[in-house]
């Protein structure tokens, strides 16, 4: 710790800190990047977001708290402390890092991108956004409840969890999933290959509205979700920003190409539970 107390009084970490029975803690942020920093003390607790990319530090202390987001890229950190909580985003992308603890708490968003982790833990909290992307991830835990938006490009994962909730963007486009459980919750929209993923659920068409766009329409759970550029909603919330900005044919064509991929997804549908 004496090391660590060194540097925070020779360079300043931009904010105040204190030891009390032997513990440190800092007000604000602590960017300890391109440092010889190679141990943190145990019960370290930093409000504001600490780096530690590009040290030589190895391993994280034990009950370590950030209040901000905490930056582990292109460290030698091979694992994560149990009960470590993250009051923002944890950049874990390019470690070695190949699992992750019960119960761990991330704020913000979770980047794992290129990293060789295979599971995730059951109880994982996640605020922001999950990216999964070109990971060895293969299925997710039930409930898994993410606030921001899901990355599952490129993975090996080919079936969704019961009780996913998604308050962001779901990106399917490079697994082999091609089926929605029935409790699925997506906020924002729900992004996959038309020709190859939920064929049985859903209906596009091209060149539509004077931007020239492909809006679909998917069945999520029991209800059909509209999608037309960054618009995912209700086919009446659709209907009524379309007459917000068109008039006319124009907004009367919009309309009926999204009113088709509604039909044409619910027919589809009804056929495939027969």
């Amino acid at each position: 710790m004496n090391d660590l107390i060194n540097f925070l009084r020779q360079r300043g970490s931009g904010a105040n800190f204190e030891v009390v029975d032997d513990n440190l803690s800092v007000s604000g942020f602590l960017d300890l990047s391109d440092t010889g920093i190679t141990k943190l003390p145990d019960n370290l607790s930093v409000g504001g977001y600490l780096d530690l990319s590009d040290t030589g530090i190895t391993e994280l202390p034990d009950n370590l708290s950030v209040g901000g987001s905490l930056h582990l890229s292109d460290t030698g950190i091979t694992e994560l402390p149990d009960n470590l909580s993250v009051g923002g985003t944890l950049h874990l992308s390019d470690t070695g890092i190949t699992e992750l603890p019960d119960n761990l708490s991330v704020g913000g968003s979770l980047h794992m991108r290129d990293t060789g982790i295979t599971k995730l833990p059951d109880n994982l909290s996640v605020g922001g956004g999950l990216y999964l992307s070109d990971t060895g991830i293969t299925e997710l835990p039930d409930n898994l409840s993410v606030g921001g938006g899901l990355y599952l490009s490129d993975t090996g994962v080919t079936k969704l969890p019961d009780n996913l909730s998604v308050g962001g963007d779901l990106y399917l486009l490079g697994t082999d999933i091609t089926k929605l459980p029935d409790s699925l919750s997506v906020g924002g929209s729900l992004i996959f290959d038309f020709e190859k993923q939920l064929t049985s659920i859903s209906a596009y068409r091209k060149n539509c509205g004077i931007y020239c766009r492909t809006i679909y329409a998917v069945i999520i759970g029991e209800k059909i979700k509209c999608h037309a550029g960054c618009f995912s909603g209700d086919f009446s919330v659709f209907c009524d920003r379309v007459n917000d900005k068109y008039s006319g044919e124009s907004a009367d064509k919009y309309i009926a190409d999204m009113q088709w991929c509604v039909d044409e997804a619910a027919r589809k549908a009804l056929e495939s539970a027969d």
